[in-house]
Parts: structure tokens; sequence; C-alpha cells
């Protein structure tokens, strides 16, 4: 036999006693900005920031422009060799992926946000009007963030 008694597995198996040792998590919050900056390529029309508990979650609604698009999309089609139809939503999303690969995490007086940065995946996702970030949480926000990359950036906080 195993060698339990009955008050042990009262305590294994008993709801009340495991909701009372479980941590309360924190909520996390949200702010929308409007950003509307002029990147080179694209447009930053709009950044949606999630604050979680261990991360940092970024939506930054991105406009590339119609001739920057223009020529990724002959880029593309030279590169298809007539092999397969060229899209222009994918032709959009490289053009917002050049600026937002160099990404990285500022604060006001442009510092780079190590702690943010440190290990984190930046840019996670794109598509022809957005592009997506993950950065990890800070104990303290500074009171402005800013995307950069480059001489460009986009106010997120």
């Amino acid at each position: 036999m195993f060698g339990f008694h009955a008050d042990d597995f009262t305590r294994l198996f008993d709801s009340k006693q495991r909701r009372r040792r479980e941590r309360p998590v924190p909520g996390s919050t949200t702010q929308t900005l409007r950003a509307l900056t002029d990147l080179g390529e694209s447009v930053a029309s709009g950044v949606h920031v999630i604050y979680a508990s261990v991360r940092l979650y970024l939506c930054v609604t991105m406009e590339p422009r119609p001739e920057a698009v223009d020529a990724q999309a002959e880029r593309d089609r030279r590169t298809a060799a007539g092999l397969f139809e060229v899209d222009r939503n994918w032709s959009a999303a490289e053009v917002n992926a050049r600026w937002a690969r160099r990404a990285v995490l500022t604060d006001g007086e442009d510092n780079v946000l190590e702690a943010a940065m440190s290990g984190a995946r930046g840019m996670t996702d794109v598509g022809a009007k957005e592009v997506f970030f993950e950065f990890n949480a800070l104990e303290a926000y500074p009171e402005r963030m800013y995307l950069r990359s480059g001489e460009t950036r986009v106010r997120i906080r």
C-alpha cells in the first residue's frame, strides 16, 4: 500500500485547499494610441499595446506606400519567375517587415530598454496592414516609450 492517510488524500483532492494556494495573477491593461508617423516606405497610423504580467505585446497599424509596394511586387515577380502568381498583400507585408525587423524598444531619450529586449522575440508577425511585436514586461515603464528602427520611431507610450 502507499502509506497515505485519509487526511493526505483529502488535502490532495480538496478544491478549497488548492484554491487557497493559488497566487492571484495581475490583470493585463491595454492602451491604444494614434501614432501617425512617416516611416519611409510605410506610414504608421496607430499602436495597440497590451501590458501583461510577463510580456509587452504591440500591434502597430501600418500602411505601405503604393510606390514601395509596386517596387516590391516587381522584385517578387522576378523572383517568382512565372512559377507562381505574385500577391500584392505579400509584397505589402514585406515592405512593412523591412522597417519592423530592425525595430528596438527605447525610452524618451532613445536609450534601448535592454531588460525588455534581452531574449525577447521582437517582431513576431507581419501583415499587409499591421506588424506584431513581443517584448519582456518591465517592473516600471518609462513615461515615454518608442519603437525605433534607424532614424524613425513610433511612439507607443
